[in-house]
C-alpha cells in the first residue's frame, strides 16, 4: 500500500483533490452534517466497509457500512475513537 506522500508524488493533482476534499469537509461540519473518511492512523478504515465517522463535536467512531440488496445503507458503530 502507498502512503499519501508516495501518491501526491506519483499524482501531485491528487494533493489539489484532498486539500478540496479536506475543505468541503470542515464546511459540512460546520453546517452539523457528520463526515466519513478513511484515515492511515487505523489502518483497518484504509479499505473495505469500515471508515472514522466524526461529528460536529469532534466525536469519532470506527463505523462499519453496508449496502443491503434492497438499496438501504446501514450502520453499525464498531468502536470509539476518542472520549468525548
Amino acid at each position: 500500500m502507498l502512503t499519501i506522500e508516495e501518491v501526491y508524488a506519483q499524482d501531485p493533482t491528487q494533493k489539489v483533490i484532498d486539500e478540496g476534499a479536506g475543505w468541503g469537509a470542515e464546511q459540512m461540519l460546520k453546517a452539523g452534517i457528520p463526515i466519513f473518511y478513511r484515515d492511515e492512523q487505523y489502518p483497518e478504515t484504509m479499505e473495505g466497509n469500515l471508515f472514522v465517522k466524526e461529528y460536529t463535536s469532534g466525536a469519532k467512531f470506527i463505523v462499519k457500512k453496508e449496502l443491503t440488496a434492497d438499496l438501504r445503507l446501514l450502520e453499525e458503530i464498531i468502536r470509539p475513537l476518542n472520549a468525548l
